[in-house]
């Protein structure tokens, strides 16, 4: 592993892409490259293409949009382009600090392909770092399934420059040269989330205080509601008088006693 990052990425990468890609290659078409079992989750890709095709007519090929008219320098007449997503390896190879990444870094780079006849008559291959002015328009990097009105773009270039910028659309971003990039969102300092923290925790507390009385208050006035039904509809029963008792409202009856009456008139 450790061998890997001391290296350069570029170099690694393409060292796979020339392993990978065949000796006639066919023009403008992918070719995944194979990578050591250690490294699952990155993806990489090569593709052949010619620089006058790119210089009249640009490639979208893969994340990257290339505009037309750019020479490569040196000029060749063969490019090969490496484009690459880093998966799950982005964090290893990059760090932004008060930043995170929201997507996988992915990047490219372009090398230039020369045949050589050997005295054997062989031919041989050889590869360069290319360098890609751009003169107009930039390259356009799309990120799939991503929409952050907060999102930025962080831009590792190959030349060590490293910058931020807003995104040109929802998931796209403008870049000005080969590198890698990514769009990062700002994490909050540790003591902005304490502070929130305790300022959420204040207005959840609160937020149960009102809720608890208000349920109390419900409740009693449900109960007072049930008793002051139960009183009509005992008054709309009631067969006896009702009399108040200081401030209690009592049942009465009217008590009518039998008249004695005498069974005889003898009286001793």
């Amino acid at each position: 592993m450790d061998i890997y990052r001391d290296r350069s990425l570029d170099d690694f990468l393409q060292d796979h892409a020339k392993k990978s890609i065949p000796k006639d290659p066919k023009v403008g078409k992918l070719y995944n490259v194979a990578l050591p079992s250690n490294f699952t989750g990155m993806e990489v890709s090569v593709v052949h293409l010619q620089s006058s095709s790119v210089w009249a007519q640009g490639a979208n090929l893969s994340y990257f949009h290339v505009p037309p008219r750019i020479i490569p320098k040196p000029n060749v007449t063969w490019l090969d382009l490496v484009f690459s997503n880093l998966g799950n390896w982005s964090s290893y190879y990059y760090d932004m600090p008060n930043y995170t990444f929201v997507t996988p870094i992915i990047g490219f780079s372009a090398y230039g392909v020369s045949h050589t006849k050997g005295k054997n008559g062989r031919f041989t291959s050889t590869t360069t770092k290319l360098d890609l002015p751009i003169i107009k328009h930039p390259i356009m990097v799309q990120f799939p399934s991503v929409w952050l009105p907060q999102g930025k773009c962080v831009k590792f270039y190959s030349n060590g420059r490293t910058t931020i910028t807003n995104m040109s659309l929802s998931h796209t971003c403008e870049v000005w040269g080969q590198g890698y990039f990514a769009i990062v969102v700002r994490v909050p300092p540790s003591h902005q989330v304490w502070e929130w923290w305790v300022v959420g925790f204040g207005i959840g507390s609160l937020g149960f205080l009102l809720c608890g009385i208000l349920l109390c208050r419900l409740s009693r006035f449900v109960e007072d509601r049930n008793i002051q039904k139960m009183e009509r509809q005992s008054e709309k029963n009631e067969v006896l008088d009702t009399t108040y008792v200081g401030t209690s409202r009592m049942p009465c009856a009217c008590g009518i006693r039998t008249q004695p009456v005498l069974e005889n008139d003898y009286f001793p």
